[in-house]
């Protein structure tokens, strides 16, 4: 199902999807809703992205950092380096056919990682109860609140765990059922 209709439109849904599933996350803090359900908004992003372009390309635009590195010179100022590399890192500095002093590192997110670090971030979130001579799982906020979030602590920690467990599983089998 690859048309240029279908492809460009999830070119535009995917960011809303995204942005609605963290509003999601965060919402489900004071309400219902939390980290599940947001992560499977978030995931619908994703496998729609895959049905019109693919798992490679998926994997390569949203699941693929690179960063661009260059050793500063003792005749470049301070400002001049981090412009450039501002410059380097914003607009994709590709790798000029003559040595370039640009090295670039690639960072690359894999699902299965994804869902250890949730699995990882929703365990360790109980552990504040624990430190204070508290049941497991005791629900800390801190004293303040913010606009649109409200309340932050532990809950929405363990959320944001569960958020990217689901989204890690649910990218892992999209990923492997879509190379078949």
């Amino acid at each position: 199902m690859r048309t240029l209709i279908f492809a460009t439109t999830i070119r535009y849904l995917t960011p809303l999807f995204l942005i609605f599933s963290v509003y999601i996350l965060f919402r489900g803090h004071n309400h219902p809703g939390g980290g599940f359900i947001g992560g499977l908004i978030g995931s619908i992003a994703f496998v729609f992205h895959v049905l019109a372009h693919g798992p490679e390309r998926t994997a390569g635009t949203y699941f693929q950092l690179t960063f661009y590195h260059q050793s500063r010179q003792e005749h470049y100022s301070l400002p001049r380096h981090m412009w450039q590399l501002l410059q380097a890192n914003t607009w994709n500095r590709v790798k000029q056919g003559s040595p370039s002093p640009w090295r670039y590192y690639m960072l690359r997110v894999r699902p299965a990682y994804m869902m250890a670090t949730g699995l990882l971030v929703a365990a360790t979130s109980g552990f504040a109860g624990l430190l204070a001579g508290l049941p497991y799982m005791t629900g800390f906020w801190l004293p303040f609140k913010l606009p649109l979030v409200g309340g932050l602590g532990t809950p929405l920690l363990f959320d944001t765990g569960v958020y990217l467990l689901v989204l890690g599983m649910i990218l892992k089998m999209v990923f492997t059922m879509s190379k078949e």
